[in-house]
């Protein structure tokens, strides 16, 4: 586990092995909440209150820090949201295409709960056996993580991102700690 951390990032192994699992369960309103958090970044506050009404409006709130923040839902959002109606459908909930995204399947008019989710979490862990721990603010920090490494180590883009507004908590954040930063001093030999 990364120091300071009570979550790690996941795996891109353990990732293959997450959306497999939920697809062979058929939990696909897990899934589409697991791949939307690693679409996005957002925490799982603001992805279970999304509605189908707010992929109109970009601009979200974030429900911890209560800041504005402009979301672009890209190809790999839009294909699950578009998954979702298509099942929706056929379990035959009415007003499937409006609401909450991540409907309750017990309470369609109402989200899955954050428990519900965090249930899942804990099995997935349990049945694929993945020793570190992870939950559902897992998927955010590995977001961020991809963001940082794809994107030339940018810190400020994913403090941005993220919504930070301190580098230091940008860098433990996404698991860059004094470990790292000694790696690079014993490692760049001129």
């Amino acid at each position: 586990m990364i120091k300071g951390q009570s979550v790690n990032p996941i795996t891109k192994n353990d990732l293959n092995l997450i959306f497999d699992y939920l697809k062979r369960k058929d939990l696909i309103v897990i899934l589409a909440i697991v791949k939307t958090a690693l679409n996005t970044g957002l925490r799982i506050s603001d992805i279970l209150n999304l509605t189908f009404e707010d992929l109109d409006n970009p601009t979200l709130k974030e429900k911890k820090t209560q800041r504005r923040k402009i979301v672009t839902f890209n190809s790999g959002c839009t294909e699950n949201f578009s998954l979702l109606k298509a099942y929706y459908k056929k379990k035959k909930i009415e007003n499937f295409d409006t609401g909450f995204i991540f409907k309750s399947l017990i309470r369609p008019n109402s989200h899955i709960t954050y428990q519900g989710v965090n249930f899942y979490m804990k099995q997935i862990r349990e049945d694929l056996n993945i020793e570190y721990p992870f939950n559902t603010h897992s998927f955010r920090k590995t977001w961020a993580r991809t963001v940082y490494f794809q994107f030339n180590n940018d810190l400020a883009l994913v403090m941005k991102a993220l919504n930070h507004t301190n580098p230091a908590v940008t860098l433990r954040y996404i698991g860059i700690d004094n470990d790292d930063l000694n790696k690079v001093y014993t490692d760049i030999i001129f």
